[in-house]
């Protein structure tokens, strides 16, 4: 390589940053990758009952190894990410919030993320949510707001 290519490639690092492998897969995992995901939570599920008791799952099941930490949409609404950092400082589990380009405000955009900083490849990240059952009578609430 010439000196002229170093010159020029020194440039472009300090300007725009060293070249990332995958940076689409990045923009959609906060900035992380698929393959070191533990949970993957979009931003409309992060509003579900169900998201908040898998976070905690998920930092219980990786407490005290400083490999984790939870990731979270800083674009989102403060009280929308609040419970989780809550929860994040009373089991001692590091967090970011993210709010560079990496974090999006579509509704399957990543809302939160645990990840570790080695590659774990996890077969399932993503939350599961139970689907209702179209055999059991709705309840009362039900009936009542989706009549």
């Amino acid at each position: 390589m010439s000196t002229q290519d170093d010159l020029t490639q020194h440039l472009n690092n300090s300007l725009y940053g060293p070249p990332q492998a995958k940076p689409d897969e990045r923009r959609h995992y906060l900035g992380s990758l698929r393959e070191r995901a533990v949970l993957f939570i979009t931003n409309d599920q992060l509003k579900t009952p169900a998201a908040l008791p898998a976070v905690k799952q998920a930092m219980a099941a990786h407490a005290g190894d400083a490999h984790y930490k939870l990731l979270l949409n800083g674009k989102l609404a403060t009280t929308l990410t609040a419970p989780f950092m809550a929860a994040a400082t009373a089991q001692a589990f590091a967090f970011t919030l993210i709010n560079d380009d990496n974090a999006g405000e579509g509704p399957t955009d990543c809302g939160a993320l645990i990840t570790s900083d080695t590659a774990i490849n996890q077969a399932t990240i993503t939350l599961t949510t139970p689907t209702p059952d179209p055999d059991k009578p709705a309840g009362f609430f039900d009936r009542l707001f989706h009549s």
